[in-house]
């Protein structure tokens, strides 16, 4: 390992999650290039595992990078970095290594599979995320078993809500309850939080598919559960992400009640969307919320004994 590879792709790895964190894409770009920089320091002939740790590296900046400026040129290049790093890792001489990757191209080929709606690059990225569990075993590596896990329930969510597929969807429930059993038993918080966010996600789409309240109401509890961890100052973010899939469950349910109680969440899920980077989800939750707000109105017009 030279000292100059070294430097280099720590300088990188710093742009990478400080650039993630901010949502700031010309950090995660500059990531990019630093990787691209380690990379010529790191002649594949010479340092073959220092050359495939900087390709998958710059895999992950490549998928983060692709992912928020829509471009599939790039993700497309995040697989092929993941490619070259797994001609020198292999499950049994560099098994940690070669499942990171793996899961690395799992997570470049869902965000290609939901931009172009292909059920092909959604199928390989679950066989990818379950193909890593070769290494990431329960036993083994509990918490990267459990992220894998909860990525397969993301990856069987969105294709069950896609196809309309109730299947699907339970197994994608079934996979976020696994995870939550190993996050709670290791007790991380902002785990826990995000997998009972997805899960309150797959549980609501369920409960609509099946007109099935007690499943809407596994969701507003599961919701309710993630904003137990999160809070507006310290994860807003993640705060009116999970404030949303709440609001949109209890508008599921379809009471009126509930459906007072969704708009003043996404009401206050929309004041913590700020800034040109959320304009997407703050567009989302205006929506949802111009639906609720028509929902309530013809709620109250509805005579008591005709309401939910």
């Amino acid at each position: 390992m030279s000292e100059a590879w070294r430097q280099a792709i720590a300088k990188a790895e710093i742009l990478l999650s400080e650039g993630e964190a901010a949502e700031d894409i010309s950090g995660i770009a500059d990531a990019v290039s630093g990787f691209n920089v380690a990379l010529k320091l790191a002649p594949r002939r010479e340092v073959p595992l220092d050359w495939a740790k900087t390709q998958s590296r710059l895999s992950a900046a490549l998928r983060a990078l692709g992912a928020r400026i829509d471009d599939p040129m790039m993700l497309h290049s995040a697989m092929t970095a993941c490619d070259h790093a797994l001609e020198i890792y292999g499950p049994d001489n560099t098994p940690e290594d070669w499942a990171r990757t793996v899961a690395l191209l799992g997570a470049a080929q869902v965000v290609l599979g939901e931009r172009d709606s292909d059920p092909a690059w959604l199928n390989a990225a679950l066989n990818s995320y379950r193909l890593a569990t070769r290494v990431y075993t329960r036993d083994a590596a509990p918490s990267d078993w459990a992220r894998m896990q909860r990525n397969c329930g993301a990856v069987l969510s969105l294709q069950g809500e896609r196809m309309g597929d109730t299947t699907l969807l339970r197994e994608a429930v079934d996979h976020y309850r696994t995870a939550l059993e190993e996050y709670t038993r290791q007790e991380s918080p902002i785990d826990v939080a995000v997998t009972q966010s997805n899960l309150g996600q797959a549980l609501r789409v369920l409960g609509e598919r099946d007109n099935d309240r007690d499943s809407l109401a596994e969701a507003v509890a599961a919701c309710r559960a993630a904003l137990a961890v999160y809070t507006v100052e310290a994860t807003p973010l993640e705060w009116a992400m999970a404030s949303t899939n709440l609001a949109n469950a209890l508008t599921a349910l379809d009471d009126l009640a509930s459906v007072e109680e969704a708009i003043s969440v996404y009401r206050d899920a929309i004041a913590a969307l700020d800034g040109p980077a959320r304009l997407q989800q703050r567009a989302i939750a205006r929506y949802n919320l111009k639906r609720a707000e028509e929902r309530l109105a013809a709620l109250r017009q509805t005579p008591n004994d005709r309401r939910r």
